[in-house]
């Protein structure tokens, strides 16, 4: 990379790495899931009461069952994707993580019965 930029690598880590303080770049990983044994993906559409808009879907970011939550429009106004073994994991979790959390109006859960896309192609 670093001869394609006509630099150095200390100067293209260097660079990177004031990028990355910033704030300006970032770095995931996406995986398969299920190679970790998580059958089950699940969109929960929640509607939340705008004064706790704020506080649910920051609380829903720190659990490690979700892997995505955003505030949206529409007749739901946040939506999480979450990662669950089996049913009864998704259960307990609405149950017990979700349940008592304040200013939940309702919620839906649209379980992924099959993927048709996920992983993006690996860069050459």
């Amino acid at each position: 990379m670093s001869t394609a930029a006509g630099r150095s690598p200390s100067g293209v880590q260097r660079h990177l790495d004031r990028l990355r303080g910033e704030g300006a770049l970032g770095f995931s990983v996406d995986f398969d899931p299920r190679l970790l044994g998580y059958d089950m993906t699940t969109r929960l559409w929640l509607n939340v009461a705008p004064a706790h808009l704020r506080t649910v879907g920051e609380t829903l970011a720190t659990h490690p069952e979700i892997a995505f939550a955003a505030a949206v429009t529409g007749p739901s106004n946040l939506v999480a994707s979450g990662v669950f073994r089996t049913p009864a994991d998704l259960y307990d979790y609405i149950d017990r993580r979700v349940g008592p959390l304040p200013g939940i109006r309702s919620m839906e859960t649209a379980p992924t019965l099959r993927e048709v896309k996920r992983l993006v192609p690996a860069l050459p």
